[in-house]
């Protein structure tokens, strides 16, 4: 009987610091989640304030100083490619909408079969 009590109090001890161990655990995840939040919510206020400035920058309403010229290239840069990605969607959307329209024009209407047609009698 002795023995079972203490293999139940040993159980229950080991329970509590599982108990304790899970419950910091937690703790430590809720924070880190808390801190992943913060973090994100500061990237966007960067990110928005990075865009306000660069707004104005491009109306001539704000100068930045030489010492940003690598910066300002290289967000120059990213438009330029963007720009050019976006011409090429367009190109290739306008080629697929000329060569449907010259496959309407060409069908006329007539039902297309993979059959070829009946030979003419003489």
């Amino acid at each position: 009987m002795k023995q079972i009590q203490q293999a139940f109090q040993t159980a229950q001890a080991q329970l509590a610091q599982l108990r304790e161990a899970v419950t910091h655990t937690a703790e430590l995840a809720r924070l880190n989640s808390r801190g992943n939040s913060l973090q994100m919510e500061k990237e966007k206020a960067l990110r928005e304030l990075g865009e306000a400035v660069w707004r104005q920058v491009q109306k001539g309403r704000l100068e930045l100083p030489s010492l940003l010229a690598p910066q300002v290239k290289a967000v120059e840069a990213a438009e330029q490619r963007a720009a050019a990605h976006a011409a090429e969607i367009t190109d290739i959307l306008q080629e697929g909408e000329a060569v449907a329209a010259r496959l309407k024009g060409k069908n006329d209407g007539r039902v297309q079969t993979p059959l070829a047609p009946k030979p003419k009698r003489k």
